[in-house]
């Protein structure tokens, strides 16, 4: 038994050993530690929209029905594939709990709706202001290559990172060697918008848009890409 204990008392502190030795080995060797960086602006090619219709709100007693059908034509008149790019969140009901009458209950419908433009989105808003629509807001806006262009400014930073080495190793004379270390960084910000659009901005575009024409050519702000990189690189 006591054989064992001091085999295994042996066996990890050799292990102990030979890690630290590794680790003052990778601590000693000579190394130059830069930061690389790479900044993208893409544009946005999806939007979503929140659209909610609400008997209560509406001064015509309209069902929730025939709200929905005046949507859906006002969306179609804009050029919206509603098959493809509308679809129903939620559907819910409120009414009077002192009365059970059918009359007395409010319907309301939840939607998202997928556009692809700036331009398209103030279509969109035009149209359903004609049939009293305004209970709309902008719940993502995103690309959807973002992904893809995250990668090419991870590789833009590496490369930075290595140019700035080289440039300080030659001033020396120093011969760069391989990376010994790699920490990546994304600083792309989410973005979140979760808040009603202006109303106000659409009903005014509305007043004075007589044609399709009409509609101003509007672009949402571009989505920032961030990647930085510290790399150290060993001195040869």
């Amino acid at each position: 038994m006591k054989t064992k204990v001091i085999l295994a008392s042996l066996a990890l502190w050799m292990g102990l050993g030979l890690a630290t030795a590794y680790a003052q080995d990778v601590n000693q060797t000579p190394y130059i530690e830069v930061t690389g960086k790479s900044e993208k602006y893409v544009a946005p090619d999806e939007i979503i929209l929140s659209i909610v219709i609400n008997e209560k709100d509406y001064a015509k007693k309209q069902s929730l029905e025939e709200l929905e059908k005046d949507m859906l034509k006002a969306l179609k008149n804009a050029g919206i594939d509603t098959k493809k790019n509308l679809t129903v969140v939620d559907m819910s009901s409120d009414f009077n709990s002192r009365k059970w009458r059918k009359s007395d209950i409010k319907l309301s419908k939840a939607y998202k709706l997928k556009t692809l433009t700036a331009k398209q989105v103030m279509q969109v808003l035009l149209a359903l202001d004609e049939v009293g629509i305004s209970e709309v807001s902008i719940s993502q806006i995103k690309c959807t290559k973002i992904e893809q262009y995250k990668d090419e400014a991870r590789a833009e930073a590496m490369r930075d990172a290595k140019r700035k080495a080289k440039i300080l190793t030659d001033a020396i004379d120093q011969p760069l060697g391989k990376a010994i270390y790699i920490s990546e960084y994304d600083y792309t910000p989410a973005r979140n918008y979760n808040r009603p659009m202006l109303q106000t901005r659409a009903s005014s575009v509305a007043e004075n848009a007589i044609v399709d024409n009409d509609v101003p050519d509007l672009d949402f702000e571009n989505i920032k890409i961030d990647c930085r990189v510290n790399v150290r690189f060993a001195l040869d």
